[in-house]
């Protein structure tokens, strides 16, 4: 590692600008090919956590103007940046503004913008959800059953381990018990 490649590390470290962070992270992945890996280990971060600022890159002018007047918080800004168009960012950050949306109202719009999903309605209680899968355990041991739910989607999950034998029959029991 080079000394200018360590001296713009410790300038990414000392920067409480996300911005400018984003900026300088830029600079290094473009102009040393440094992976985000390899960028996480340097900076002392979570890859994940360094693709959150380098996607900051991508805002439009127009949002990071409302950052700068302070119209909006950094927050905002993390939330705004994953949207895929700079026009759906735009829209996002012009409804911020006019509803006064907090981060989470902000996050729950760019899911909609995102997914196409609104975030409705609550999650199944946990103690359902248990009961549900010990109910399968005890009908189908040889069954594992896992049950995922976010905002945009729900999964069910029925693994079943065996032969391709063993598990064409127990599918056609749960297929045949369900009546689909």
């Amino acid at each position: 590692m080079n000394d200018e490649v360590l001296k713009v590390i410790e300038q990414i470290q000392k920067e409480s600008n996300f911005l400018v962070k984003a900026r300088l992270i830029r600079q290094l992945r473009r102009d040393n090919q440094i992976s985000v890996t390899q960028l996480g280990v340097l900076l002392k971060m979570k890859p994940a956590y360094i693709c959150h600022i380098y996607r900051l890159n991508k805002l439009p002018d127009l949002v990071i103007d409302g950052y700068y007047s302070k119209l909006i918080t950094v927050s905002h800004l993390f939330s705004i940046a994953r949207l895929p168009t700079s026009e759906q960012m735009v829209s996002v950050y012009e409804k911020v503004l006019q509803e006064n949306l907090s981060v989470l109202q902000t996050e729950e719009l760019v899911r909609e913008y995102k997914y196409n999903v609104k975030s409705r309605g609550s999650h199944i209680p946990k103690e359902e959800l248990v009961s549900f899968i010990e109910r399968m355990k005890a009908k189908y041991p040889e069954l594992t059953t896992k049950i995922i739910q976010t905002r945009i989607k729900g999964k069910l999950i029925f693994e079943i381990k065996g032969s391709l034998k063993e598990s064409t029959e127990m599918l056609r029991r749960i297929m045949k018990k369900t009546n689909a």
